[in-house]
């Protein structure tokens, strides 16, 4: 399997999640040092790995990590484009460089991944892309317009997808995770006004997951086949309110950024 920001965070944890499991890992990073780093970790269990530079951001970038790894294996059964940054500021302050940037990685970095491996896994005749969107996507909160954007557009890309894979009777899966806040370096990159980072901080700590936890969920519901992976704890619940009570979670969704933490 291969995943792209291995080098730390959510990325780093499914990496070693899929190792454990006797998954071969591809650990593709834009810094090569924490990509060998995970991939030096991954072999003490026991299993292959490799360490791999990749640029989701750049299309040449993309198509050489693909180059890569069918040269090192003959094929790639599971895909996860993981690679990320945050965001974070109003609409009117958010500058049309950061909504470039943003897009351009969290969105366009997935096109990327599915543009680049798609046909690989069609070739094979089976496979799975897992796409990690984001909560943010869903709920769309106050101040995070970018964020959530590219994060809603991951989730509409992957329902695309899989609609034009079921109707091709593919054999080819495709899952979408949209997991909330929980304690990574994901701000160190952000940007984002200090009052936003801080509250976003302030979410990872008092949100009762972690990476770990978070990365065997999404490895389980991915096995199972599911297509909407919603890994931390209160997301299945916000999940239901805002579909089935839209203007109570948006009360409270607007209580919880005026009060700087959870409803």
């Amino acid at each position: 399997m291969l995943i792209t920001g291995a080098g730390s965070g959510l990325g780093r944890a499914l990496a070693f999640c899929f190792a454990e499991n006797g998954w071969r890992v591809a650990c593709a990073d834009i810094r090569r040092e924490r990509a060998e780093d995970t991939a030096r970790l991954i072999t003490e269990f026991g299993v292959g790995a490799m360490a791999l530079q990749v640029d989701v951001g750049d299309d040449a970038s993309m198509e050489a990590l693909r180059d890569e790894v069918l040269a090192a294996w003959d094929g790639v059964d599971v895909v996860v484009n993981n690679a990320g940054v945050a965001a974070a500021g109003s609409v009117a302050e958010t500058t049309l460089d950061d909504w470039r940037w943003t897009l351009n990685i969290n969105l366009m970095g997935v096109v990327r991944g599915c543009k680049a491996f798609l046909p690989v896994l069609l070739e094979q005749g089976g496979g799975h892309l897992v796409n990690i969107a984001s909560f943010a996507g869903i709920a769309h909160a106050p101040r995070m317009g970018a964020y959530s954007a590219s994060k809603a557009a991951v989730i509409s890309l992957s329902e695309t997808l899989r609609g034009e894979l079921a109707v091709a009777r593919s054999a080819v899966k495709v899952s979408v995770v949209c997991p909330a806040f929980f304690p990574t370096n994901l701000m160190d990159s952000s940007r984002a006004p200090q009052r936003d980072k801080a509250l976003a901080q302030k979410l990872m700590n008092t949100s009762g997951d972690n990476a770990d936890a978070v990365a065997a969920k999404i490895y389980r519901s991915m096995q199972r086949g599911e297509f909407l992976i919603l890994p931390t704890k209160h997301e299945p619940l916000r999940w239901r309110l805002k579909r089935f009570f839209p203007e109570m979670f948006f009360r409270k969704l607007v209580d919880t950024v005026r009060g700087g933490g959870p409803a």
